[in-house]
């Protein structure tokens, strides 16, 4: 059983229902690899009413076929929903332009009841890694909030006052005490999600080549300089890539664990192809 639950997510959990009491809007930020696994099923009843954004970020690392296909399925149920690379900024202008929107209609209700004008208080929120401190960053014009490819890296609350009148709150990635289900395991443990400490990453490695060779051939052939990588498993792949990245113990045995790790950064990178990884779900809506 893995442990990926620790105890500082159990307490920011805590810390953002309390925080929600003074939040007017939501930004709800998903992996656009994983756009359903990584989509915390309690996040929908601790935001309850308010207005919400949904972002699916690191679109540029997920196949854009499949990412217009979940912003349609996303919409039909929540309209304010964007994709967006928060590194160069694609697709960020247009989470900004809705946080205004969606604020200018609360500012409004706010003045008929005779309360003064106030800047608009934005809460982003969502599992750990997920692009959420970069998305502020972005947003903000500056390194305000810290990054960095360990998941769970932002611990405590961090507000930013940013232009047109909005203030974001930066919160601690949280993930749901659950880890019964194998598929979602694996795919927040490829995307980072999951702290690599708690997980054997040839393991997940083997079987994320298993699932590269069938989506994105050309690029992992490309990546691994193979004719065809349809007609090798996924373990002779792994051993291949150690052997070409000389992760190699006594002997000059592959070091699987190793091997693993190199495929992972590669993916993680974006250099094994644009894939996502959740597939839409048949009839094509999203939950």
């Amino acid at each position: 059983m893995l442990s990926w639950f620790p105890g500082h997510m159990a307490k920011a959990r805590q810390a953002i229902k309390r925080s929600l009491a003074g939040i007017d809007v939501v930004v709800e930020v998903l992996d656009a690899r994983i756009p359903d696994t990584s989509r915390n099923p309690e996040i929908a009843w601790i935001v309850g009413e308010r207005a919400k954004i949904v972002v699916l970020a690191k679109e540029d690392l997920a196949s854009p076929d499949e990412t217009r296909k979940w912003l349609a399925a996303l919409r039909a149920r929540e309209p304010f929903c964007y994709a967006v690379n928060a590194e160069t900024g694609e697709g960020v202008e247009a989470v900004v332009e809705a946080c205004s929107s969606v604020a200018g209609q609360i500012m409004l209700r706010l003045a008929s009841r005779g309360r003064r004008m106030r800047p608009v208080r934005a809460m982003v929120i969502g599992i750990p890694n997920v692009g959420k401190s970069s998305l502020v960053n972005r947003i903000a014009g500056r390194r305000s909030a810290k990054t960095g490819a360990r998941p769970g890296i932002t611990r405590g609350k961090q507000w930013i006052t940013v232009g047109r009148g909005i203030d974001l709150l930066d919160t601690p990635g949280v993930l749901w005490p659950r880890a019964d289900d194998p598929a979602a395991m694996f795919k927040l443990a490829a995307t980072g999600a999951i702290s690599d400490e708690t997980f054997d990453p040839a393991d997940v490695a083997e079987h994320l080549l298993d699932v590269l060779r069938e989506r994105a051939p050309d690029a992992l052939a490309s990546r691994l300089k193979l004719e065809d990588v349809r007609a090798v498993g996924g373990r002779e792949l792994l051993e291949l890539v150690g052997r070409k990245r000389g992760c190699l113990g006594p002997g000059g045995v592959v070091d699987l664990s190793r091997a693993g790790v190199v495929v992972l950064s590669d993916f993680r990178k974006g250099l094994l192809g644009r894939v996502t990884l959740d597939p839409l779900p048949q009839g094509g809506e999203a939950t």
